[in-house]
């Protein structure tokens, strides 16, 4: 049986910890990387920002099984700003769910076989919320294929693409964004 807190990738920006508790069950002792962190919980798909952890701050739910991906947020990355901004440039399918000095949360949704622009990413962690499977073009021409089950989460870095979902099903994912005093 898989520990109800692992941490599952770590670099020196953030912590992706994966946090699977059933319903009532207490958690281990755990010490986060940071204090500020971003959860997405992947029952419902919502999104939650703290700037501090109470020793039993997983346990919010004890009537209910928690299945959450924390991204502790540890430093900045430094970026430069983003002349194609997903955000800015498909606000049909990139909208922010939160965003502060320290982070922006951006949800991510392509119909079956919808076909994105190119656009420009920060540094970021991706959680996948449904399965994925998408094609990608690069802005120097390369074309790479990538998937991942729902239930994910993996660092990238800064990346300028054509996002095509190449599945029958909606693809859903949130991006977690930190944010450098420069912004992106």
């Amino acid at each position: 049986m898989a520990e109800p807190i692992q941490v599952a990738s770590e670099n020196e920006y953030v912590r992706i910890v994966h946090v699977n508790l059933a319903a009532g069950e207490m958690p281990p002792k755990y010490t986060p990387a940071a204090t500020r962190m971003v959860s997405v919980d992947l029952n419902s798909g919502g999104v939650r920002y703290s700037d501090s952890v109470s020793p039993d701050d997983v346990t919010r739910l004890r009537n209910a099984a928690v299945r959450e991906i924390r991204v502790e947020l540890k430093l900045a990355p430094k970026t430069t700003p983003l002349a194609l901004d997903a955000v800015q440039v498909e606000p049909t399918r990139f909208k922010v769910v939160f965003e502060n000095d320290r982070v922006r949360v951006v949800r991510l949704r392509f119909g079956p076989h919808e076909r994105g622009v190119m656009v420009s990413h920060p540094p970021r962690v991706l959680v996948t919320l449904t399965d994925v499977s998408v094609k990608l073009l690069f802005a120097d021409g390369r074309t790479d294929e990538r998937g991942a089950p729902a239930g994910v989460a993996a660092w990238l870095d800064t990346e300028t693409l054509q996002t095509e979902n190449a599945r029958t099903e909606p693809l859903e994912v949130v991006l977690v964004e930190p944010k450098s005093t420069h912004g992106f």
